[in-house]
């Protein structure tokens, strides 16, 4: 019997896809002279299907997509791309603000943000709206593998949000570049609520030296931080004796 890929335990949804990754396919138009080397078909825009991207260190998200002559091409930075024959040109790092951080990539399309209005401020400090398409994030995934970038760095880690442009290209920016229009609760647009600082703070529950579980089978147990002194080896004998006790008054009982 083959793999079930819906499976949580089977296929690739176990583990974040590593280099590439399928997108939420759109239509787009990709312009002529990245298909030439950038040598000539200047000004022509040819309709293509996105399907895919790449995760690359070191170079902007790179994107997958296949054409009415049923050609494909692999790794085509966005600024290849728009959603309207007139859209202007524009350069890449004005589209996008950094490049991918790890090999290991996920895609995600959030309910909440699904086609919200976006704005955003560019590299340049131009202001531009579009609709929120999906999200693109980072991580070091295989644990066997020393770990040289920064996606798990709480102060230098970033998504990346994909962006339909209303001025007719695509972008990709992080949260802090960013606001979203919900109309509903987002009633503030025009009012700073505070000053958003970086995190450098790796959050974890598991930091305190006197929460430890009792050394019992016990399944219901009420267990709160060991007390200056006290060991686990007593709790945890009040614990089982507890629970023989409950046993013999049960085996009475019978």
């Amino acid at each position: 019997m083959g793999e079930d890929p819906m499976h949580p335990l089977q296929g690739e949804a176990r583990i974040m896809s590593f280099l590439n990754i399928s997108v939420p396919p759109f239509e787009a138009f990709v312009r002529a002279e990245f298909l030439r080397n950038n040598e000539d078909s200047h000004g022509v825009k040819l309709p293509c299907m996105i399907f895919g991207m790449a995760s690359v260190p070191g170079s902007a998200p790179l994107f997958h997509f296949m054409m009415e002559d049923g050609g494909m091409w692999w790794r085509m930075p966005i600024h290849a791309f728009s959603w309207k024959e007139d859209a202007p040109d524009q350069e890449l790092d004005e589209l996008v603000l950094w490049d991918s951080f790890s090999y290991h990539v996920s895609v995600t399309q959030f309910a909440m943000l699904k086609n919200k209005k976006i704005q955003f401020i560019s590299r340049r400090r131009e202001k531009y709206r579009g609709t929120y398409m999906f999200t693109l994030d980072w991580a070091h995934e295989d644990e066997t593998m020393p770990n040289l970038g920064l996606s798990e760095y709480p102060s230098h880690h970033k998504c990346g949000h994909f962006i339909r442009m209303d001025n007719g290209n695509f972008a990709i920016q992080p949260n802090n570049r960013l606001t979203v229009h919900d109309p509903s609760f987002c009633t503030k647009p025009d009012q700073l609520v505070i000053h958003r600082k970086y995190c450098s703070t790796q959050w974890s529950a598991e930091r305190n030296w006197r929460w430890v579980t009792p050394d019992t089978d016990i399944m219901e147990y009420d267990h709160t931080d060991l007390e200056s002194g006290e060991k686990n080896s007593e709790r945890s004998a009040a614990y089982n004796e507890q629970d023989f006790s409950l046993t013999k008054k049960d085996d009475t009982a019978v």
